[in-house]
């Protein structure tokens, strides 16, 4: 029998969940406090330059099959391009670039090769990081023993400070947005994992070739409205109606309420918290204003002419960690030569100016890539995104909630719910399509 649900959030695990009802017949409301969807993975255009800038670079998987397969649902799966084959090129002081590639074999084999082939690394470091495998592959459910930092996990495995410094822990950085101080094994092991314990098309990385927006809001939005559905933006929800332990309804800040059989809330726990009443943050709302978030600054450059030709690359040894090359990703680009210059777990970097983020990310590109001694800087957008995913810390692992909760017909959806995943893109649509089944 079609229900009446309503959805609160516009990011990817709002729009999974509202996909997935609209599919199967039921009224949905799916209702987004800001002016446009995305939540927290979203792009905008550039008024000077007329390029379309994405408030953190998103990078996919081959074992992001929930992704991968909402995409396909909303007919936008061919604005997401994957590699041939697994590849990580990074870039440092030391060795210059040198590759990560791993070669069509079973795991771990090729995961051992790839670091074969790779520079700056001893024979001894390389092999030894076959220890990480035999962990995964020894421990409950695939899975490294919990209570442990990625730090404390590679300490107890003997794996060197310099494989540490130039793999590991970027990978910790890259995934899990957290340092390897506090980040979960866990976590870590999860993501080891899903990308190397497969087929070697799940650690294929794949990068969206428009703006974040573009690769699934305006296509979901249509697929939910076209099936009878209702999305509004600028539509912030003020509280929830709650009476005998179920919603009745949700209170809009411009006084509207809308009644529903059942509601999915998709947005941050922080903002979860707001809408309760005081008498229901107890129990299980207890523990969500413990879960932090850590955020991840975006430093995109124009530069007057074209200094690498990759798409993207790791950088090792370096404050930042991640350069795309936008004008050769993105299909639509306007201007030229625009990179995008990622620092993750960007406590520390949050605080500073535009100007000292710009200064710091041309100053490490000139120590990396000569050409960039000899450009100029045309224009540059600086992007703070100071909640983009949970806090990945060990106590983070037992917090995350299920869906369901206290409140009958309240089900929370979500990247940082326990969906068994880092809080990835992978893990909001996985949440939204977990909420869909549980409000069916």
């Amino acid at each position: 029998m079609p229900k009446r649900v309503v959805i609160i959030g516009g990011g990817f695990s709002g729009l999974a969940a509202a996909v997935s009802l609209s599919e199967r017949g039921h009224s949905v409301l799916l209702l987004e406090a800001r002016a446009q969807l995305g939540g927290r993975a979203y792009s905008f255009l550039d008024s000077k330059t007329g390029d379309t800038v994405d408030n953190g670079q998103h990078l996919f998987m081959g074992c992001y099959h929930h992704t991968i397969s909402f995409l396909e649902k909303i007919g936008t799966l061919d604005r997401l391009k994957f590699q041939a084959t697994p590849r990580v090129d990074f870039l440092d002081r030391a060795s210059g670039l040198t590759s990560f590639d791993c070669p069509d074999l079973p795991a771990p084999i090729n995961v051992l090769m790839g670091l074969f082939r790779m520079k700056g690394l001893t024979a001894g470091d390389k092999l030894r990081a076959l220890n990480v495998g035999k962990a995964i592959r020894a421990s409950k459910n695939g899975h490294a023993q919990g209570g442990l930092t990625v730090a404390e996990w590679l300490d107890r495995l003997g794996q060197s400070a310099r494989i540490k410094e130039r793999f590991w822990y970027p990978m910790a950085v890259a995934t899990l947005n957290e340092s390897p101080d506090i980040a979960s094994a866990r976590m870590m092991s999860v993501v080891l994992k899903e990308a190397f314990s497969g087929s070697r098309a799940n650690a294929r990385i794949g990068i969206s070739s428009v703006g974040l927006s573009d690769l699934y809001t305006v296509a979901a939005r249509e697929f939910i409205q076209s099936r009878g559905g209702c999305v509004e933006t600028n539509a912030p929800v003020k509280n929830f109606v709650i009476e005998n332990a179920r919603v009745r309804a949700v209170v809009l800040k411009d006084g509207r309420k809308s009644e529903a059989d059942c509601f999915i809330s998709a947005v941050t726990p922080q903002a979860l918290i707001k809408l309760l009443p005081e008498s229901r943050l107890g129990g299980e709302f207890t523990e969500l204003a413990r879960l932090e978030s850590s955020p991840i600054v975006s430093i995109n450059l124009w530069l007057d002419r074209s200094v690498i030709d990759k798409e993207f690359v790791g950088l090792l040894g370096t404050k930042s960690q991640w350069l795309f090359n936008k004008s050769k990703i993105n299909a639509n680009a306007v201007g030229s030569n625009q990179l995008a210059i990622i620092i993750s777990a960007a406590r520390d970097f949050v605080g500073m100016t535009k100007d000292a983020l710009v200064e710091l990310a041309l100053s490490e590109l000139r120590e990396l890539i000569p050409e960039v001694r000899r450009a100029r800087l045309l224009h540059s957008v600086v992007v703070k995104e100071r909640e983009a995913t949970l806090s990945h810390t060990v106590e983070s692992d037992g917090l995350r909630p299920g869906p369901c909760t206290s409140i009958s017909n309240l089900i929370l959806a979500g990247d940082w719910t326990a969906t068994g995943l880092p809080a990835t893109i992978e893990s909001a649509v996985m949440s939204g399509n977990i909420a869909a089944e549980r409000a069916d």
